[in-house]
C-alpha cells in the first residue's frame, strides 16, 4: 500500500506463538505432542519442550527487537500462548523485508493485514 494513501488504513498484526510454528518441516515433531494427553510422559520429552521453548522465545524476542527498532509505533500485547504486535503506521511489506533480511522465515510468525476505509462507502 502506498504510504500516502488517503482512502485506507492498513493494520498489520504479527502473531508470535510460543508453542507452535505455522508449518512443521518434514521430520520435525511438535514438542507438545509427547506431553499433552500422554499417559507416561518421558523426562526427555520435557527436556525437548524446554529446549524448543528456549530457542523459540529467543527468536521471538529478537524479532520483536528488530521490528521495534525499525518502527516505534507498535501495540504489543502478551497472551498466555503468544505475543501480538500490531500497528497502523508501518507498511507490512517493509516489516517482512526487515525480518527476512535478518534470516527469519514465514513459518515463525503469522501476519494478518486488514484494510479499513477512512471515509465513505465501499
Amino acid at each position: 500500500m502506498h504510504k500516502d494513501n488517503i482512502t485506507c488504513i492498513q493494520r498489520a498484526r504479527f502473531f508470535f506463538y510460543f508453542y507452535e510454528k505455522k508449518e512443521w518441516l518434514p521430520g520435525e515433531e511438535p514438542p507438545l505432542d509427547n506431553i499433552i494427553k500422554v499417559k507416561n510422559v518421558e523426562p526427555q520429552a520435557v527436556r525437548k519442550l524446554g529446549q524448543f521453548l528456549s530457542n523459540r522465545l529467543e527468536r521471538i524476542a529478537t524479532m520483536m527487537e528488530i521490528l521495534t527498532s525499525a518502527h516505534d509505533d507498535w501495540a504489543i500485547t502478551g497472551k498466555k500462548d503468544m505475543i501480538l504486535m500490531e500497528t497502523e503506521t508501518f507498511d507490512f511489506n517493509d516489516a517482512l523485508k526487515i525480518l527476512k533480511d535478518h534470516g527469519f522465515n514465514d513459518d515463525e510468525f503469522i501476519l494478518k493485514v486488514e484494510y479499513n476505509r477512512k471515509w465513505g462507502i465501499l
